[in-house]
């Protein structure tokens, strides 16, 4: 019997908090200078380009990848000189975000973060019907540590969610303030380093001494966005358990090959994070000087900035030169803010003459 027409709507049929989610849209005007996704703006060299022609060449395309990334997670663990059963690999780190919150979270729990931050902490705990719980940050975009402990001890948050550096404000914040808040939250507090090699410090190694901290690391700020890798680091025990969510096979032989040879090439990547954050550093001082433009210290590879005139006109005006930044345009608190990447010198020599005009 054809049962085609026995569902009139078929809409109904979709949960009713996948119905009210928004898909995660990026705006992709063509522009010859693109400075709002957050990538890096160097490949890596031409020799490397040329072994991975020998990487692909040599992939067993018939064959699924090894399930546990055994020889990355020891060239991951000698990099951060870590144990290789204390690292989680994902399909970038939107993908360990959801097995973490599908590890931890039954429908209803909440999952606490300050506000704003990276937009998937809370569009996967919505999709996974848990509870969001957003603390706004202070005006200068620090954590309010009061309103944010007192947050916790309301709503016992199964997970927390810290960006550090946060993006988009590209703040850091202090191991104490992290310390703090893992010794008084029940769940496990997450802190997301995906911006930390342009950042003065990181939390390393800290959920060895407080296990309900997992550290969140990515290759797509430092020049590997394309291969879509990320990691994370944390107890041997939550590692375990976080693994039984993990789907097989998700980190692809090609993927897993090219991360190991970046990372025997870590030096070279590291220079480019050098080039970065001098860029950032010299563009932050020049954009102190334009008149009506608000920059924000950073820690990352990008510089959040607020327009204090015709934003609208501003960001068409910059397209018409070329360039593409970040306008979180009808956002809480960011509706007048830009962020730019940084990219080369060229791109933001062209991106501040244009930004002078514009605003």
């Amino acid at each position: 019997m054809n049962k085609k027409n026995d569902y009139k709507d078929v809409q109904s049929i979709v949960r009713p908090n996948i119905r009210e989610t928004v898909a995660y849209h990026v705006e992709q005007v063509p522009c010859p200078v693109v400075l709002d996704a957050n990538e890096s703006p160097y490949s890596l060299s031409e020799k490397f380009g040329e072994r991975l022609y020998e990487i692909i060449a040599s992939t067993e395309l018939n064959r699924y990848p090894d399930i546990n990334g055994t020889a990355l997670r020891e060239v991951v663990a000698n990099k951060e000189a870590a144990e290789p059963n204390e690292i989680l690999f994902g399909n970038g780190s939107d993908e360990i975000i959801q097995t973490i919150i599908s590890t931890f979270c039954n429908p209803g729990d909440s999952v606490l973060m300050p506000t704003p931050t990276f937009v998937m902490y809370s569009s996967i705990a919505k999709i996974l019907s848990a509870d969001c719980v957003e603390v706004p940050l202070q005006e200068d975009w620090t954590l309010n540590m009061d309103s944010f402990l007192d947050n916790i001890s309301k709503s016992n948050p199964k997970v927390v969610f810290i960006a550090s550096p946060n993006n988009p404000t590209g703040k850091q914040y202090s191991i104490e303030q992290i310390e703090h808040i893992a010794n008084n939250c029940n769940g496990i507090v997450v802190i997301d380093e995906a911006y930390v090699d342009y950042a003065p410090f990181s939390v390393d190694k800290i959920y060895r001494s407080l296990p309900n901290i997992i550290v969140l690391k990515t290759l797509s700020k430092v020049g590997l966005a394309a291969i879509r890798l990320g990691y994370m680091l944390g107890d041997i025990n939550l590692v375990e358990h976080i693994n039984k969510v993990r789907l097989p096979y998700n980190i692809n032989s090609v993927t897993q090959s090219v991360a190991i040879e970046a990372i025997k090439s870590w030096d070279e990547i590291m220079s480019q994070v050098t080039l970065v954050i001098n860029e950032r550093d010299r563009a932050y001082k020049i954009l102190k000087t334009v008149e009506k433009v608000d920059p924000v210290p950073s820690s990352a590879n990008f510089i959040l900035m607020k327009i204090k005139s015709d934003i609208s006109g501003t960001y068409k005006g910059l397209l018409d030169n070329g360039i593409r930044v970040r306008w979180f345009k009808n956002m809480p608190k960011l509706g007048d803010f830009f962020r730019v990447t940084i990219g080369k010198p060229a791109d933001n020599d062209r991106f501040l003459w244009a930004l002078r005009e514009s605003v």
